[in-house]
């Protein structure tokens, strides 16, 4: 007979938001229904058509903060700096110390784990954005091409994020990303509890980072912006993510990092780690439709959340909270409400639902692993959130929307994630 599965919980969060980094910021801001939404003002939006004027953006996390000098993080596109960042407040949160191992103190170790079953997971719908917005301002003003930008190619690779922490920490299990865009936090977080479900890893740092406002070029807002997806609220910024509402007209973009250590039971139990949630399911599947339209029967978002539940072992009963993908679109939010009715039945107004991006924005790759900190927080500190700026709620979308924060006492939680191309994932996060 094989080995039963193993239980996994989450011991360690690191957001880096535009509402906060670290827990204490981060769950004050979501409290408090603080919006990191501001009209974007950088160079190169001044004097071009966008349509969009708004965003989510994230400082850049202080080098000190993840032990590297000003110099040394110039070696890093911002969305390394992210991962590093999230990854020292995920750590220090989980309550594991390290050592340095060289002189300057570059690279750790982690005290009380095993390095070799210790692993890092990161999902990232773009990658190093920034990166190649340089590079390429450079090469066709015909710059030279000197300094930081000689190491473009390993800097914008999606893979340097968790190989980035992979190596300041000394982590040898398994390290890759996930890149499944607006899917690619949670993706991450999917991948990581079945590694340790399986035996495979104690331990495993994982979840999604992202840069998408960049000082450079704004090819990120551009993209988005074409494609007619974003809030053209732009009068309003604070008001101009709005899930759910009537009067939504398009999602913000958003951009940060949120990675969790989730660690085998036992492992935790054994070094007395302060246990935040469990994880207990996760599924994910396909709507083989079209890249940029979700397939509109909603079949496939029934059916990862169904899927989802059956891998956890937990009733519909037993869910009590809902963080919904909810971007503010005209055509995702109506159609997650719907699915989420054929899931829950007559049960649906007992499931409180709402939407974080109204106050971070989309953050893209990232957003599945900021979501899924929320998740846990509101099950271990029995709050759920309001939904923020619903002040019309859609006739479309009748669902228990909380107008102000709720206690919460459940048993369990989803947190949904669907994105372009199809991928859909939903993680089951049990209260410890």
């Amino acid at each position: 007979m094989g080995q039963p599965p193993h239980r996994v919980v989450v011991t360690g969060l690191g957001p880096v938001t535009s509402i906060g980094n670290g827990v204490d910021a981060f769950w004050e801001g979501i409290v408090l229904g603080r919006s990191g939404t501001r009209t974007v003002d950088y160079d190169w939006i001044h004097g071009h058509p966008f349509k969009s004027r708004v965003g989510a953006p994230v400082a850049d996390p202080d080098p000190a903060s993840f032990g590297l000098t000003g110099r040394e993080a110039q070696l890093l596109d911002p969305t390394s700096r992210y991962a590093l960042a999230a990854a020292a407040l995920a750590l220090r949160d989980a309550g594991l110390r390290t050592t340095p191992v060289d002189e300057k103190g570059r690279e750790l170790s982690v005290d009380g784990i095993d390095p070799e079953r210790t692993g890092v997971i990161i999902g990232t719908g773009i990658g190093g954005l920034c990166t190649l917005e340089k590079s390429h301002r450079a090469w066709v003003r015909g710059e030279p091409i000197t300094g930081a930008l000689r190491y473009s190619l390993p800097m914008l690779i999606p893979n340097a994020l968790p190989a980035q922490v992979a190596i300041r920490y000394g982590f040898r299990g398994e390290c890759k990303a996930v890149v499944t865009a607006c899917a690619s936090g949670t993706m991450a977080l999917g991948d990581a509890y079945r590694l340790i479900r399986d035996g495979e890893l104690d331990v495993a740092v994982a979840g999604g980072v992202e840069k998408t406002l960049s000082d450079v070029d704004g090819y990120g807002l551009l993209g988005f912006d074409l494609l007619r997806t974003l809030s053209t609220r732009n009068h309003e910024p604070e008001r101009a993510s709005r899930p759910f509402d009537t009067d939504r007209d398009g999602f913000v973009l958003g951009e940060g990092a949120g990675l969790l250590v989730l660690e085998r039971e036992e492992h935790a139990r054994a070094r007395r780690a302060r246990i935040h949630a469990r994880v207990a399911g996760y599924a994910t599947t396909s709507d083989a439709h079209s890249m940029m339209q979700i397939e509109p029967s909603g079949d496939q978002m029934v059916r990862v959340m169904e899927r989802a539940l059956a891998s956890a072992g937990v009733a519909r009963d037993e869910v009590g909270y809902v963080n919904a993908h909810g971007t503010s679109t005209r055509l995702n939010d109506p159609l997650e409400a719907r699915a989420l009715r054929r899931v829950f039945g007559t049960r649906i107004f007992d499931v409180w639902v709402n939407s974080t991006k109204a106050m971070t924005g989309h953050a893209i790759g990232a957003a599945g692993g900021i979501e899924a900190i929320v998740t846990v927080l509101s099950l271990a500190r029995g709050l759920v959130h309001r939904c923020v700026n619903l002040d019309n709620p859609d006739p479309e979308c009748d669902l228990a929307l909380p107008r102000e924060n709720r206690p919460l006492r459940a048993v369990a939680a989803l947190t949904n994630s669907f994105a372009f191309g199809g991928h859909n994932a939903t993680l089951v996060l049990a209260a410890s």
